[in-house]
Parts: C-alpha cells; structure tokens; sequence
C-alpha cells in the first residue's frame, strides 16, 4: 500500500500541475480530488474566477454563481480513462478499504482523534502534494481551495477542506456554502447522545474483547469484524458503528498502520457513555 500512496501523491502533483498550467491565467479558485461512491479515484478538477457567470456573458458557457461550488458543473478536469494518470487508482483504494473488511463509510470523519483514519490517510497524500507543489515547484496555492469530495458526504467535503487549507474568507464562504447553519467558530450544541439497547450491547461485547489476554490485535480485529455481520448491527449508532469498523481494520502489530491500542479504545467507549 505504501508504494501506491507514494505514486498517487507523485500523481496528484503531475495532474495538478497540467491543469494549473492549463487555467492559471483563468484565476483558480478551487481544487477537488473527486472519489466515486465505492471509494475510488475518479478525477482531479478545478474551477475558476473566469467560469462565474456574469449578467453580460452568456449563460449557457459559464458557471453561475450558484454553482460555484457545486463539482459536477466544473469544465476543467483529469480525463476518466486509461489516458489519465489517476486511472491507475480508481480501483486500488476501493480494493484496499474492501479488503480490511470497512463495509460502512470508511471517509466519514468522527470527532476523536485517530491517528490513522482513511479519510486522514488520503487527506495526508493531498498535504504532500500540496506542500510539495508550493515548495519545489514554487507554485503559490494561497488563493486556491483544496478539498476532497465523496458523493452524498458533506462533511467530508467540510473536513478536508479545513485540513487542507489555511483560514482565509474563501474557507468561510465554502464553509456557509456547504453547511449554511454553522461557522467554523459557532455551531449548534449537538443533542445529547442517547444509546440504545442495541448500542449498549455493542459496546459491552467490544469492551468484553479487550479483556482478553494478551492483547493481540489480530485476533481483536476478527472479532470486531464478525460483530460488524450482526443482524442488529445496522440499526446502531452510527459512530459506534465507525469505532468497530476501525477496530476491524487493525493490523497485526502495534506499528501497524491502523493499530489502536487498547487504551484507546477503552477510552473511546467510555465516550459515548459520557456524551
């Protein structure tokens, strides 16, 4: 897996920059990095000042204002075929997430602090090749929007877009865009979370896991996974349903990739009772 995260980073720069080079005199003012519904690589795309639609112009050849950032009307993008770069890995992280048993949605971001989620995963390539185009090749991304979309996932789109860029007044207008009723200072207060029966349950069995000694993070990891083919599975909270997710996905070894130590876990079950 490693050596793919490397070349898509290598990638993402090399498109990137045909497109910059391409619409740079356009005045950029956003990039998406574009998954499909199964979690793989679709397309690069950006959007410029020059495809805002004004009432001089005409309307049919340009973006109206609307849609400035609605991805779908966005002209400038990778092409989806065996020509493009991206194409290599349309398959390869739909593949990978499949394989480590994540049959929910592994880019939904939660509020805690794991150290290696999918999402943060892809959104460190997307820094990479960020930071890499404003360095070795001097390119300057401060007037650009970057973030990752993920069909029927705002908060994605939100996330990523705060991960990746500095404060700035086009953050805040994306920010109203995507969600109209919270600023990034101001938010609604989030009703208190209430566990269900089938919640409680959940939480007992992964906790009853952790007892088991020594704590080996394979066997921990399978039986996460057969609580994920529970028939009442489906009907839990969601973010419980995240944190078993990605108790199943853990490597074999404390170094792994998406290792969680028991203390961790421990701590985040205890959150949901407290919350």
């Amino acid at each position: 897996m490693l050596e793919h995260i490397q070349n898509l980073k290598n990638t993402l720069i090399q498109e990137f920059f045909q497109l910059y080079e391409q619409y740079e005199q356009d005045q950029i003012y956003a990039c998406v990095l574009v998954f499909n519904e199964y979690l793989g690589v679709d397309y690069l795309a950006v959007s410029s000042q020059r495809n805002l639609f004004n009432e001089q112009e005409d309307e049919a050849q340009y973006l109206s204002e609307v849609n400035k950032w609605n991805i779908e009307k966005w002209r400038y993008r990778t092409q989806a075929n065996n020509s493009s770069g991206l194409h290599q890995f349309k398959n390869i992280f739909a593949d990978y997430f499949k394989q480590r048993h994540i049959y929910g949605n592994p880019l939904l971001n939660s509020n805690d602090t794991l150290q290696y989620n999918h999402l943060e995963l892809l959104l460190d390539i997307f820094q990479q090749a960020k930071q890499s185009l404003s360095g070795a090749y001097g390119l300057d991304l401060s007037q650009i929007l970057f973030f990752i979309h993920v069909p029927k996932q705002v908060d994605v789109e939100i996330h990523s877009a705060q991960f990746l860029n500095a404060p700035s007044a086009l953050l805040d207008e994306f920010l109203h865009n995507k969600a109209p009723q919270t600023t990034m200072e101001q938010s609604t207060a989030q009703p208190k979370l209430k566990l269900q029966q089938v919640d409680k349950d959940l939480l007992i069995d992964l906790a009853q896991l952790l007892e088991v000694e020594p704590y080996d993070y394979l066997s921990i990891a399978h039986e996460a996974y057969l609580l994920t083919l529970e028939p009442s599975f489906i009907d839990s909270n969601l973010y419980i349903q995240r944190l078993i997710q990605h108790v199943a996905a853990m490597d074999n070894h404390e170094q792994g990739e998406f290792a969680l130590h028991k203390e961790e876990i421990t701590q985040r079950i205890q959150q949901f009772y407290a919350m």
